[in-house]
């Protein structure tokens, strides 16, 4: 793998060095070059001492899984390559130790505990490669090590990724049931559809009966969230389920209006549901589709549909203004309480600017 010098000029005079960001880096580059953020990033052989850009050959986007060397993280890893193998990516296993900044009065790191620090990142990335690579020898498994944070680094590679892959109790290792810090950080801000996985492997997994699951209710969030859908169950041969929670509320207590009665907005809802998934069936003609309209909450509709899915997908925040910076409640409880792998893909608006590489 060839390396840009920092000293060399690029094609427009300047130099690497003086190239503030990916997205200048690439551009100076040519489509033909997809360069990881610097500094902090760097490969695990080369040692976090000596920070440099990466280039890869491009095609399909690559699908990020960060590891915490936790059992929970390698689950991530599988289905992450999974995910790479159905869409023909490459994968890019990463691992994000922050170091503290003053462990002495001088305020510098022990050579020890950094050398501790990136021995143990070393063999975290090695068990996950090779998790990885263990049952998919068609991906392209690269590994990166950070010592920024886990949501810094995952964010900013959000931004040139197809995917980015947590697990559900967090990159800390803990045990527990919440989504946490860091994968509501992630799911939140990042600039690409990201998975979190609880307790996934893929023995007995049938593509082509269990279905994947999308949450429809006509924002922008979910009118992404149904592309994702579709073409994640059209690369699995799976059926695609669309599921429409009506109402939280009994429309028949307290707003006595005539027309409001459910049946009537029952059609109404399967209407405009079928109006929604046209184009997408269209685009997906060998995708078996079928349309749920229930009156429920929407979280719980979600969840009886989960029940056996291999993936749920959903949008990622509520209906526009303030909450469209924020995961919605929706999102927050379907992530903490599914069975399955949850995806959330963020509104048109926060997705990153390249959602794919043209090929060479």
């Amino acid at each position: 793998m060839s390396n840009a010098s920092t000293s060399e000029p690029t094609g427009d005079g300047r130099r690497w060095s003086d190239l503030s960001s990916p997205k200048q880096r690439t551009k100076v580059l040519g489509p033909g070059v997809v360069v990881l953020p610097r500094p902090r990033l760097c490969a695990a052989s080369d040692g976090c001492s000596t920070p440099r850009p990466r280039r890869k050959s491009m095609g399909p986007l690559p699908t990020i899984v960060g590891v915490d060397g936790s059992a929970a993280a390698l689950d991530a890893v599988r289905w992450a390559a999974l995910d790479a193998r159905l869409h023909l990516s490459d994968l890019l296993v990463v691992s994000a130790m922050s170091l503290p900044k003053v462990l002495t009065g001088l305020g510098v790191l022990p050579d020890t505990v950094v050398h501790q620090a990136r021995s143990e990142t070393d063999r975290i990335l090695s068990e996950a490669r090779e998790t990885a690579t263990r049952g998919t020898a068609t991906v392209t498994v690269d590994t990166v090590s950070s010592e920024a944070s886990a949501v810094s680094t995952l964010l900013e590679l959000s931004e040139t990724a197809r995917m980015v892959v947590i697990a559900t109790r967090g990159l800390g290792g803990t045990e527990q049931r919440s989504l946490g810090s860091i994968g509501f950080a992630v799911t939140t801000h990042a600039r690409c559809p990201v998975t979190v996985v609880r307790g996934w492997t893929d023995g007995g997994l049938d593509h082509a009966i269990q279905p994947v699951v999308v949450g429809v209710d006509g924002t922008k969030a979910s009118a992404a969230a149904m592309t994702s859908a579709f073409e994640e169950a059209d690369v699995r041969s799976a059926p695609l389920t669309a599921v429409h929670s009506w109402s939280d509320t009994d429309l028949s207590i307290g707003f006595p209006i005539r027309g409001m009665e459910w049946p009537d907005n029952r059609r109404a809802a399967a209407d405009h549901l079928a109006r929604l998934l046209e184009p997408h069936t269209r685009l997906h003609p060998t995708v078996s589709v079928r349309s749920v309209v229930v009156k429920d909450k929407p979280v719980q509709a979600l969840l009886d549909h989960a029940q056996g899915a291999q993936l749920v997908v959903i949008g990622s925040h509520g209906r526009g203004g303030y909450a469209e910076m924020m995961l919605g409640s929706t999102s927050r409880s379907v992530l903490t309480r599914a069975h399955c792998p949850v995806t959330v893909v963020p509104s048109p608006g926060r997705l990153a600017a390249v959602t794919h590489r043209p090929s060479m």
